[in-house]
């Protein structure tokens, strides 16, 4: 029963918002009592915040466990790329709410999108150590991220249709980020080479 609320409560913030949750629109959703629901929650925050840690803990998941799995710095920047693309295709019609709160202080969104940012910094940093080279500046690492949710949003919700196309002039803005944000001398002094191997068109 915990989960079909939980399941409803979804449906409701995916179509109305958190600010358009009501215990009354998700009792009509779950086709439940209200006693049954106050069994087992003590209010709409309670699940939404479920729900939102859910989604995020996911994103945190499937992007870290990428970039620690993948080999070199290229590799690691590109398996996290897709990782986010696999989250958000997964998160389905919840996201589009995420993206539309995640700036709105009020909602529940954008307090767990500020403890998603701070994990993955400290994960950035960590996978950067580990490649023998010094931590970058938080604020960097953090451009990088607030960049990526951009050219994700533009991806996902812009004029054209999310296809392969659009993925690909995606992904290339997402890797031209990375290399300003994220690289070092190595990189930037070998951008040619670099921007032919990852496919990036130097025009």
């Amino acid at each position: 029963m915990r989960a079909q609320i939980r399941q409803a409560a979804k449906r409701v913030m995916a179509e109305h918002g958190y600010h358009g949750v009501s215990v009354e629109i998700i009792l009509r959703t779950a086709g439940v009592s209200r006693a049954t629901f106050y069994r087992h929650f003590a209010n709409t925050d309670e699940v939404i915040d479920l729900i939102l840690r859910d989604a995020n803990d996911r994103l945190v998941e499937l992007v870290v466990g990428a970039v620690h799995a993948a080999e070199g710095p290229q590799q690691k920047v590109e398996a996290g790329l897709l990782a986010w693309r696999r989250w958000c295709e997964d998160a389905g019609p919840l996201l589009r709410t995420i993206y539309a709160e995640m700036h709105d202080t009020q909602s529940l969104a954008h307090a767990h999108r500020l403890r998603a940012i701070d994990v993955m910094k400290a994960e950035f940093n960590r996978a950067i150590t580990s490649l023998g080279r010094p931590p970058l500046d938080p604020l960097q690492v953090e451009t990088f991220i607030v960049g990526i949710e951009y050219l994700g949003f533009r991806y996902l919700f812009g004029e054209d249709a999310p296809c392969e196309a659009s993925w690909a002039r995606t992904r290339e803005a997402m890797l031209r980020l990375a290399l300003g944000m994220l690289g070092g001398e190595r990189e930037w002094g070998n951008a040619r080479q670099l921007a032919s191997l990852l496919g990036i068109r130097l025009d």
